[in-house]
């Protein structure tokens, strides 16, 4: 009975040292992970330079998504404001392995010439999707946002950040106030090294 107290204990020291080194090899990451990351399959739109563009799919740079539209009053300038502010602040190697995405949810109104016009405010770099009202509906879905047209023709919609990563699989989900109190600006780095 002695030897299997042993070894026991043996297994239990095994263990916690493996949950101590996996705790302290990667920080922790904010917002939400999604587990398991679900696939996201590209879907066909169109960029805001008048081409054909996907939204998910296998890309060789990690892809931060948010839903939104030109003519929203509030939280698409906040969110973008502050999406160019974490922008800037990397470095030219994680520009480049870095995509941030606008997917309209307004496509009536948001052409493809509308959405350039409008990222360029905020970063030229930044690209919008269009597409008709059927692939924007999907596409909203498939990242759980849900957008409702009130009576007076405002879209409300919530303010998340899907990160996607290389292979196309939704990792994980901030919201606005991850923007504004540093967290994902502190994760980005860690996040193109993980995805």
């Amino acid at each position: 009975m002695k030897w299997l107290t042993a070894a026991l204990l043996s297994v239990a020291a095994v263990l916690g040292g493996l949950l101590f080194f996996r705790g302290n090899t990667a920080e922790a990451l904010g917002g939400t992970a999604l587990d398991p990351a679900p696939r996201v399959t590209a879907l066909k739109m169109i960029g805001d330079d008048g081409q054909p563009a996907v939204l998910g799919g296998p890309a060789e740079q990690v892809r931060l998504v948010f839903f939104g539209f030109t003519r929203c009053p509030d939280v698409c300038p906040l969110t973008l404001g502050r999406l160019s502010k974490i922008y800037q602040q990397l470095s030219a190697k994680q520009q480049s392995e870095l995509q941030v995405q606008l997917v309209s949810v307004d496509p009536q109104h948001d052409t493809p010439r509308v959405l350039r016009a409008y990222l360029s405010n905020f970063d030229s770099q930044f690209r919008g999707l269009t597409g008709t009202p059927a692939i924007a509906k999907t596409a909203a879905s498939t990242f759980f946002i849900l957008n409702t047209r009130t009576d007076s023709g405002n879209i409300l919609h919530g303010d998340q950040i899907a990160v996607l990563d290389r292979q196309g699989r939704f990792r994980r989900v901030y919201n606005g106030d991850s923007l504004g109190d540093g967290t994902l600006s502190a994760d980005l780095p860690q996040l193109l090294n993980n995805y």
